[in-house]
Order: structure tokens, then C-alpha cells, then sequence
């Protein structure tokens, strides 16, 4: 094969090009690595807790490149009308609160200084189950129980239900519904209640990406007997009673006393009245 000078300037100056420009190069020898939590793209966020996606270049990076954040296809930058949500700083994000809503795809990529793409790094970001019931609840004997899991997590977290140690299954007196964002088993339902399920109560949540299940903390369930209203009342009219007992009697031993006495000091004057005038008469004779 034959070189002339022109063929050899021509080729060196497109292998130069190549080289200084193409992104082929780059991206031969610049990656990016990110901090998944597990397998190739999975980053778990809790509940109302901060998320950090961070990704790195291997070797030294040079001050033209430039990182943006995309969650699907708009890019993210700092929020402006809540700036302590989302707050973007070249090769990191951070969600102060994360809540359902920041779930989803989010993309750290990597620009040289004409914009070219370098290299990008894709995160799934789930949301682990939270699961929540009130501390203490009370029924009354005889009558429904529902117990509500308030429940958060993406993807949506498959509900299960405890008391004490054994694990709660459908039948005639135990039901599960769904609740107002249809998250199937998110309500237990007791039709009747008896005394034998006071206890404690645990609901626990396992997503597709989650597989170890997060449990709430337990909630203590009080059963009252049905009479248990009645009695109150029934004291009270008791209280009543007695005191109108006691009222009553010493009113009358009141109006008894004073009459004694009435009787009392009306006689000795009668008698002194009536010996005094039949000595006056007695006198004029």
C-alpha cells in the first residue's frame, strides 16, 4: 500500500479529531460509578427520611465536565419554591423528606464542555414500607374492630396482620379491606370482638424490591364488657339516691327537733299565764 505526504496529513489530522472530540474515547475511558444500595440500579429511600444519589467518575475529573440530574425526562435542579426538598450539587441529589412522590427513575449524566454525553447512571429509587398503627385502641365486646395500617411504600407494599405471635388469616370472623388508596389487607376487620383478642396487633409490609418485611410498631387493643357504659351510669343513680336518702332524713329529724322544742317553751308560759290570773281573781275576792 502506497502513502503520499497528502494521505498521511489527512488521516493523522482526522485521527487527532478523533481523538480530542470523539466521544467514543471518552467514554472508553471515562465511567460512572453510583451508590446503589443493591443490585445494578436499586436505591431504597425511607419515609420522611434523606435520600442521598452520588455519582463518581474514576480518576481525576476535568473542570469542564458538567453533571445534570434528570428524574425521567425533566432535568432537576434545586427547588426553587422548596429549597430543603431537593437539593441538587453537581454530582449529588438530595431529598431532605422523601415521601411517595420522589419515587421513581432518576439519571446522573455526565457532559464534556460541548455538551456531548460522557456517560450516565440510571437509579430505580423505591420507597421501603412504612407501616404504622395507633399506640393503644378500644372496642366494645360483642361489637366490629377495624384497625386501619397506615401504609407507604413503592412499589405498594402486600399487607400482612399479627396478634402477638400468630399470623392473622380470613375466615368467618376475621376479614381484611382495602383502604382508600386500595391497598388490599390494609384494614383488619373483627366482627364480633371478644375478650379473647385483646392484645397486641402488628401489620407488616414486603414490596418486590423489599423482601424482608417491615413490621409497625404493635398496637394494644382494649375490649370493655357491653355493660361496661351502663355501670357508670347506674353509679350515678346510686350516688343520687343516697343522697336524696340522706337529705330526706335529716330533714325530718330536723322538723321533729324543732317541734319538740316548740312544744316545749309554749308550756311553762301557759301555766305561769293561768296562775297568775286565778290569784289575781282569788285576790280581788
Amino acid at each position: 500500500m502506497c502513502w503520499n505526504s497528502l494521505s498521511v496529513v489527512v488521516y493523522s489530522v482526522v485521527f487527532c479529531a478523533l481523538l480530542d472530540f470523539g466521544p467514543s474515547r471518552v467514554l472508553a475511558q471515562v465511567t460512572i460509578k453510583a451508590n446503589y444500595d443493591y443490585g445494578d440500579k436499586f436505591k431504597i429511600g425511607e419515609y420522611k427520611s434523606k435520600l442521598t444519589l452520588n455519582c463518581n467518575i474514576d480518576g481525576t475529573q476535568d473542570p469542564k465536565y458538567i453533571w445534570k440530574w434528570f428524574k425521567g425526562d425533566n432535568q432537576i435542579t434545586t427547588d426553587s419554591e422548596d429549597p430543603h426538598h431537593v437539593d441538587v450539587s453537581e454530582n449529588t441529589l438530595v431529598v431532605n423528606r422523601f415521601t411517595e412522590s420522589d419515587a421513581g427513575q432518576y439519571t446522573c449524566s455526565l457532559f464534556n464542555s460541548n455538551n456531548n454525553l460522557i456517560d450516565k447512571k440510571v437509579f430505580n429509587v423505591v420507597l421501603k414500607p412504612y407501616m404504622k398503627l395507633p399506640k393503644t385502641a378500644t372496642f366494645i365486646e360483642g361489637e366490629k374492630m377495624e384497625l386501619e395500617c397506615i401504609v407507604y411504600g413503592v412499589p405498594t407494599p402486600e399487607v400482612s396482620w399479627k396478634f402477638e405471635n400468630t399470623t392473622l388469616v380470613p375466615s368467618e370472623h376475621i376479614k381484611f379491606l382495602p383502604n382508600k388508596k386500595n391497598i388490599s389487607n390494609a384494614i383488619l376487620v373483627l366482627d364480633p370482638i371478644t375478650m379473647q383478642n385483646r392484645g397486641n396487633f402488628i401489620c407488616s409490609g414486603k414490596n418486590s424490591v423489599v423482601f424482608e418485611p417491615v413490621n409497625s410498631a404493635p398496637s394494644y387493643v382494649r375490649i370493655k364488657d357491653k355493660m361496661a357504659a351502663l355501670w357508670p351510669f347506674l353509679g350515678i343513680c346510686a350516688e343520687v339516691i343516697i343522697l336524696c336518702l340522706v337529705i330526706f332524713i335529716y330533714e325530718k329529724k330536723r322538723n321533729k327537733s324543732e317541734f319538740e322544742e316548740s312544744d316545749t317553751d309554749q308550756g311553762p308560759e301557759t301555766n305561769n299565764a293561768n296562775d297568775h290570773s286565778g290569784g289575781d281573781v282569788r285576790h280581788r275576792k
